[in-house]
């Protein structure tokens, strides 16, 4: 079923120009785009959203932590690898499961959204279109994206059950930053 519904996806591929654009952009310039977004929140959000988007941050690492050891014990060919499929990007083929383009954008969207509703909704459209992308370009299965959403939420969530301890830290940078700005 998982290759069943990659198929489809893929199948797509190569047949549409602005489309392939389109989903290449987002396949491959997605975390430039999370991060230029945590970065105006950073600038418009005040010291609250300086925090968020410090939360930001620690929730994709915390993505991005989960996808290293699960990659440690679990290796999930790519499907260019083991399948003849429309590739419209260059990839390693490192581990495909689970995605860490998912897992890092996703755990920023969520966080985000707990923060700025507006840049939240369009890391949220962004992250949708994400998981499209991904599978359309023949770099992931569409489980290794769903995983890597999953992923996400589960690191956002964390983040905010941990908050307390996240506190001293982002109240140190604050008061590095407002230190910094006033030079």
């Amino acid at each position: 079923m998982n290759y069943a519904i990659f198929k489809v996806i893929n199948g797509f591929a190569s047949h549409y120009t602005v489309l392939d654009k389109v989903m290449i952009f987002i396949a491959l310039y997605s975390p430039i785009i999370y991060g230029l977004l945590m970065v105006i929140q950073w600038f418009i959000g005040g010291d609250d959203g300086k925090k968020v988007s410090m939360e930001d941050f620690f929730a994709a690492v915390i993505a991005l932590s989960a996808n290293f050891i699960i990659s440690k014990f679990y290796f999930e060919p790519r499907p260019f690898v083991t399948h003849k499929v429309n590739l419209l990007v260059k990839h390693s083929s490192d581990a495909s499961f689970p995605s860490d383009h998912l897992s890092g954008g996703s755990a920023i969207a969520f966080t985000q959204l707990k923060g700025n509703k507006l840049i939240g909704a369009i890391m949220m459209v962004l992250t949708v279109l994400l998981i499209i992308a991904r599978v359309y370009v023949g770099v992931h299965y569409p489980v290794d994206v769903v995983a890597g959403f999953v992923i996400g939420f589960l690191s956002s969530k964390l983040v905010r059950y941990l908050k307390g301890i996240f506190d001293p830290l982002e109240n140190h940078i604050l008061k590095i930053w407002h230190r910094f700005i006033k030079i």
